[in-house]
């Protein structure tokens, strides 16, 4: 079973630590912003890019909305990965920014 992080959580943690985060979104949308430490692995070709992964990482999930992270995160985690789903997504984070 997978974990979650709120987003409050995951900003504190951002500004402490070195994280890895996976950003599932198509590459379009990575490219129109995303976190510095981020890296781009669409969900539709992560599933055959996990040898890619180290698994004794842990690593943050994030997509738009958070939909998707979970299903991800949910995904690595069956395939033996730590994989933490960021809840509320991109579209939170860029929400607060402009707030």
């Amino acid at each position: 079973m997978h974990q979650s992080i709120t987003m409050q959580d995951f900003e504190s943690l951002c500004q402490e630590d070195f994280i890895n985060v996976i950003d599932i979104r198509n590459t379009e949308s990575y490219l129109e912003g995303h976190l510095p430490q981020s890296i781009s692995l669409p969900a539709t070709v992560l599933p055959n890019n996990l040898n890619r992964l180290d698994k004794s990482k842990v690593y943050y999930i994030i997509s738009y909305s958070g939909r998707r992270s979970k299903t991800i995160a949910g995904f690595m985690s069956a395939n033996g990965f730590k994989a933490i789903h960021v809840i509320g997504g991109m579209k939170q984070l860029q929400q607060k920014l402009s707030a």
